[in-house]
């Protein structure tokens, strides 16, 4: 029996923290992404963003060099904090760590506190993350970041909530990373159907969901979570949190926000998207609006039509935590065959719907048999086309077609069309 044990990775599915952090900064509205390390983890990061999104990626850097590294970089933050400030004016500033300046322990935190404390006059929002390159992937990264905008603005807005009496007929909705702009955009629509006012944290379908901005070229992002809207976090009615990579920081979200919790691993397919419009429906007294029982016949159309493609065909998704049960979701309810799972943390009952399921690398592919359809990443592409079989494009990066932000994967029309994609590519296999 072949030895499956490897000591490298030769193609990493796993992305670093930065990138995540820097991917829920970018849902902040008039936002700037500062990275507290050397050029090269800054540019990486913003070009691998930029291929992906096909949008301008406001991120820079504090251009750390061999002084800084070895001795300390504290000068090189705060000159980097007030340049942001001074010419772009942003309302949020995310600061995001790198290996660089974790390894030498430096105290970022403590730097970024005394700055604040000692400012007279109005500044942006200072939203930090840890995010070391060596320790957590990208779901960590946006994870942490979320929670550290929770926490300043708490601390920010802290004795006014508390005196507030103002109610808004508002929830909070924590989106997971995987989600592209449109599924953002498409929840938002499915929310306003029973009249909430949804604050997205963050919220990529406005600043990343593809427009072109009068105002030109911008160097902030265009739109978001508003700074605004930020105390009203704390007068919602209740929190709703969707994706699998979120489950460890429920807990934390409802002690921050004081808040009663819901939580979805995830609202795709037919059974999710049930949970889903009965608590709404359930929370609000309303009908499901008529445009959904539609779509849910619809899904049931969809799957009877897709699963004679499906039949006797084994597929192979290498995708990150929340789209790899997303899509798996799908998948077993048209009856397919999982063969393979490669993901970035094995975690909840995945593992139930999977002959094999691993954390590992995209080389993997090429280790486990034959399959008929890989799901996964750009990266995917050089072992599809060795295999001789389809890729569906999902996760990230995806660097090699445009339009995917534009797709949709959430609720009943989004597992319809992945549904009736996966389809037509085994179709053609």
């Amino acid at each position: 029996m072949a030895n499956l044990i490897k000591n490298i990775e030769i193609n990493p599915l796993k992305t670093s923290s930065s990138l995540g952090a820097a991917v829920f900064f970018l849902g902040l509205k008039n936002a700037v992404v500062l990275m507290h390390g050397a050029v090269g983890c800054a540019s990486f990061d913003k070009v691998t963003l930029t291929k992906h999104f096909r949008e301008n990626i406001p991120i820079v850097t504090t251009a750390l060099n061999e002084s800084g590294a070895i001795l300390d970089g504290k000068d090189f933050l705060i000159s980097g904090i007030k340049n942001v400030y001074e010419k772009m004016k942003p309302d949020f500033i995310g600061i995001a760590s790198s290996g660089l300046t974790e390894t030498n322990g430096e105290d970022i935190a403590g730097v970024i506190k005394d700055f604040k404390g000692g400012l007279d006059t109005p500044f942006a929002d200072l939203i930090y993350a840890s995010t070391p390159d060596y320790k957590g992937g990208f779901e960590d990264g946006y994870t942490a970041a979320m929670l550290s905008l929770l926490t300043e603005t708490l601390n920010k807005n802290g004795k006014s909530i508390k005196k507030s009496n103002k109610t808004v007929k508002s929830i909070n909705v924590f989106c997971p990373s995987s989600f592209t702009p449109q599924d953002f955009l498409e929840l938002r629509e499915a929310l306003d159907y029973f009249s909430f006012k949804p604050l997205m944290i963050p919220d990529l379908g406005l600043s990343l969901g593809g427009y072109l901005d009068e105002r030109g070229y911008l160097q902030t992002t265009a739109d978001g979570l508003d700074a605004k809207d930020l105390p009203d976090i704390y007068t919602s009615q209740f929190n709703l949190i969707i994706g699998l990579s979120l489950k460890d920081a429920v807990k934390n979200i409802e002690g921050l926000t004081g808040l009663k919790t819901y939580y979805f691993p995830n609202i795709c397919g037919l059974k999710n998207s049930d949970k889903f419009f009965n608590l709404l429906s359930r929370t609000t007294g309303k009908e499901i609006p008529e445009k959904y029982k539609r779509q849910r016949s619809r899904l049931m159309d969809a799957y009877l039509d897709a699963h004679f493609y499906f039949s006797g065909k084994e597929i192979a998704l290498a995708l990150g935590v929340d789209l790899l049960d997303s899509f798996s979701s799908v998948y077993s309810e048209i009856g397919a065959n999982l063969k393979l799972g490669i993901t970035t943390k094995v975690i909840g009952d995945i593992r139930h719907r999977f002959l094999d399921l691993r954390e590992g690398d995209l080389d993997m592919l090429d280790t486990r048999g034959n399959v008929d359809m890989v799901v996964s990443n750009s990266n995917a592409k050089f072992y599809a086309e060795n295999l001789g079989i389809p890729l569906l494009r999902a996760g990230f990066p995806i660097i090699d077609e445009i339009g995917h932000n534009y797709k949709h994967y959430i609720l009943y029309g989004g597992a319809i069309n992945l549904a009736v994609e996966s389809a037509n590519l085994l179709n053609k296999e």
